[in-house]
């Protein structure tokens, strides 16, 4: 069959291109589950891409051409790069091709096999052949292409949202929660906030911070990441936060990790952290190279922070200044006075094993060893603020 007669049976089947294109995306819709849940304006796109095809393939057919020209390979890329953006698989949009390729052959022989000679289908079942791997082809390389951009854009507004909570831009809880719903986020709330600062500033990527987070649960909220002066922010769940920090540990950073706080509360808590890990003496890190929210209130009151002594107080002494715990604060208070346990013990008439015992659960209570330097310093300067103050006479403390 020459050219002519080609193209006398292409414009046969042109006439009932309505019909078999809905053929073909009704086999499309019924043999690829992801298709099944397209509706109106969706489906509408698949009839016409399908339509597209289809011309074009008795076109090249009719021509005797087997590959699919430039400008219909860039299409296909848009295509993929659409199906990227509306969160359709690869996969499944490549399995549509294939569905689809497999029935217009089935519909061609259906509706011309008797006209067409060995050449004919032979050229035909190789174009298919051919134009189905460009197809592929052109599909993945437009969804990959768009997959990067997205993701590059998902993470920069992610990383925008945290920068934001961290300067006080974004200060109302409502604020938050809408731009995390629009940019289809569930972030954390309460959430934990780490400060961490790696041994070369040059390890301080929002890459290095992702990484961190690389073992947290999937079912958890959305972690935040982003880097400041340096340093990696990380914004995660409290559930989470051992896991961040156990990373951290074993890369041998230092960080600072504060209690689970608000959203809305961040821009003060991160003053907070930035400025101990920034401020704090190397030998405040050991042994796990660590600072918890009493670490950074004692740093920022003796660095002239906004951090009032009460707050100190409550951070580093929090149990101790409950009347059940009472008896534990006059205790430690005791042994920074006389510097000794033997003599802290006689200066309160208990067995020297008693005080023992006490300033033990002392560490339990606060994770503050008073036998150890930086620990004690810090339950020192608390106890002394709370001294200076008296405002730890109340029935709380």
């Amino acid at each position: 069959m020459g050219r002519d007669e080609r193209a006398r049976v292409s414009v046969a089947l042109e006439r009932d291109r309505a019909d078999l294109v809905e053929r073909i995306v009704t086999e499309v819709y019924t043999e690829v589950p992801a298709y099944r849940a397209l509706h109106g304006s969706q489906l509408a796109e698949v009839r016409a891409i399908t339509g597209w095809l289809v011309r074009r393939s008795l076109e090249l057919w009719v021509r005797g051409e087997l590959r699919l020209p430039p400008e219909d390979v860039e299409r296909l890329r848009g295509i993929g790069r659409a199906r990227a953006a509306d969160g359709r698989s690869i996969g499944a949009v490549v399995r549509a091709h294939r569905v689809g390729s497999a029935a217009a052959v089935r519909l061609l022989r259906e509706r011309a096999g008797h006209t067409l000679d060995a050449a004919d289908v032979f050229a035909l079942s190789e174009l298919w052949l051919t134009s189905l791997d460009q197809i592929s082809e052109s599909l993945e390389t437009g969804h990959a292409e768009a997959a990067q951009r997205l993701d590059a854009d998902r993470e920069r507004a992610r990383r925008a949202l945290l920068d934001d909570l961290l300067i006080g831009r974004q200060a109302s809880r409502g604020a938050v929660r809408d731009r995390a719903r629009t940019l289809g986020l569930s972030p954390p709330d309460p959430a934990v906030l780490v400060v961490a600062e790696p041994v070369s500033v040059a390890d301080a990527t929002v890459a290095v911070g992702l990484e961190l987070l690389a073992q947290a649960s999937p079912d958890a909220s959305d972690p935040l990441v982003t880097t400041r002066s340096g340093r990696v922010v990380v914004l995660t769940a409290p559930e989470e936060a051992g896991t961040v920090t156990a990373s951290l540990v074993g890369r041998g950073w230092r960080a600072c990790v504060l209690e689970p706080r608000g959203l809305a509360d961040l821009s003060g808590a991160y003053r907070l952290a930035d400025g101990a890990v920034e401020t704090a003496p190397p030998h405040a890190f050991e042994p796990d190279g660590l600072l918890l929210e009493a670490d950074a209130h004692v740093l920022a009151l003796i660095n002239g922070g906004t951090v009032t002594p009460a707050t100190v107080r409550r951070a580093v002494l929090g149990p101790l200044l409950t009347h059940e715990h009472r008896h534990l604060l006059e205790t430690l208070r005791a042994y920074f006075h006389t510097g000794a346990a033997t003599t802290a013990a006689e200066s309160l008439h208990v067995h020297a094993q008693t005080l023992r015992y006490r300033l033990r659960r002392v560490r339990e209570l606060t994770g503050h060893d008073p036998h150890r330097p930086w620990p004690r310093f810090v339950l020192e300067t608390a106890c002394a603020v709370a001294d200076r103050t008296g405002t730890e006479r109340g029935p709380d403390g």
